[in-house]
């Protein structure tokens, strides 16, 4: 009974520590403003706090994190369809942070990444 306790806590401890990253991320934005962002990391998905945007996380370890979210549908109000891919990197160990959205079929205008830095929190 006394290991199945230790067990259980140990269990708990890990999935808190590993809910509880969090990333907020500076960059300047395709409008030239300054943009900051916070990501929290809630397997299997990385949270993009703000609106609530889910990116799948393909990678997370002590070097990194990568992320993405596609998409291949027609949007409500549209005639065509969208798709593309937007992806979340995080270098830990640097703070370096790119965002890159892709839009197949939308021209260069909106496939511009941008790159910031990110402070774990």
């Amino acid at each position: 009974m006394n290991s199945l306790t230790v067990a259980a806590a140990f269990l708990c401890v890990t999935t808190t520590s590993a809910a509880a990253e969090a990333w907020t991320c500076s960059y300047m934005g395709q409008d030239h403003e300054a943009s900051l962002t916070r990501f929290e990391v809630s397997p299997p998905d990385l949270v993009e706090t703000e609106f609530q945007k889910h990116y799948r996380i393909l990678e997370n370890n002590d070097y990194g994190l990568v992320a993405a979210s596609s998409i291949s549908q027609i949007e409500q109000g549209d005639k065509t369809p969208t798709v593309g891919v937007t992806t979340v990197v995080i270098n830990k160990g640097t703070g370096e942070f790119w965002l890159s959205i892709i839009l197949a079929g939308q021209g260069q205008s909106v496939n511009h990444p941008v790159h910031g830095k990110c402070l774990k929190s």
